[in-house]
């Protein structure tokens, strides 16, 4: 689908280089969750006291929320780097979709909507990690949510397609959409970057990042588009075999 804005570019090139940098980072991240670690515990005993004024309290409760909010940073950077280990194998999305409407209801159910699902029978089975696709699937739906957040009366659709339904063939299509304003594609293309984010600063900002590199890591195409008000996010999964 030629207007859709691939990620392509984040498909990253098994490599000593690389090998050496995965190593690194996970050192890295461990050894500072160890000090986070540190930190949320000594903020806590602060905290047990309840002596202590509103002053020192407020400012334990920050350090304690900071911690807590490097920890999972650093989680989030594993993935986005290409740390995180992909294990392909033949698996069936059916499976995984029990888990996955759960998941996506605790998304979606604090914004003040559901999910809509549309699953086309029958699905075969795909090459991918099982856990690595369901964390990209999470990242895109957390992303369409929080974006759908911002557009009254706004929900997310999730669709699964079998091969040659939505595509050529070859792959099966899953496909999350939800409303939008207009977004320029130079725009939506800093949106694939590491820290860049439209949603403020409370956002880590690599999300989509760390889909782009799972799904590249399992041979999986991911694009977005954004056309007529909706901006839609497609994942072309292999099919095994």
């Amino acid at each position: 689908m030629a207007d859709f804005l691939y990620a392509d570019d984040f498909r990253l090139g098994q490599s000593p280089t690389r090998r050496f940098y995965e190593f690194f980072l996970k050192g890295y991240i461990h050894k500072h969750n160890n000090l986070m670690g540190v930190i949320q515990g000594f903020s806590s005993l602060i905290l047990f006291d309840d002596s202590i004024n509103e002053e020192v309290r407020e400012s334990a409760e920050q350090m304690q929320t900071s911690a807590k909010a490097a920890t999972d940073l650093n989680r989030e950077i594993l993935g986005a780097t290409g740390c995180a280990r992909c294990e392909i194998a033949p698996m069936r999305i059916p499976d995984a979709l029990t888990y996955w409407k759960g998941k996506a209801e605790d998304i979606c159910a604090p914004l003040g909507f559901a999910a809509e699902w549309n699953v086309r029978e029958p699905l075969p089975p795909v090459l991918a990690d099982s856990t690595r696709l369901g964390e990209v699937f999470f990242h895109l739906m957390r992303n369409a949510a929080e974006a759908a957040a911002g557009v009254p009366g706004s929900s997310v659709a999730v669709d699964l397609f079998p091969p040659g339904e939505a595509s050529q063939g070859g792959t099966v299509d899953l496909f999350i959409r939800n409303r939008c304003g207009q977004i320029e594609e130079e725009t939506l293309r800093r949106f694939f970057l590491p820290f860049e984010s439209s949603k403020g600063t409370e956002h880590f900002g690599i999300g989509l990042t760390a889909a782009s590199i799972l799904a590249g890591d399992m041979n999986i195409r991911l694009g977005l588009r954004c056309a007529d008000g909706t901006m839609t996010a497609w994942l072309a999964i292999p099919v095994a075999g």
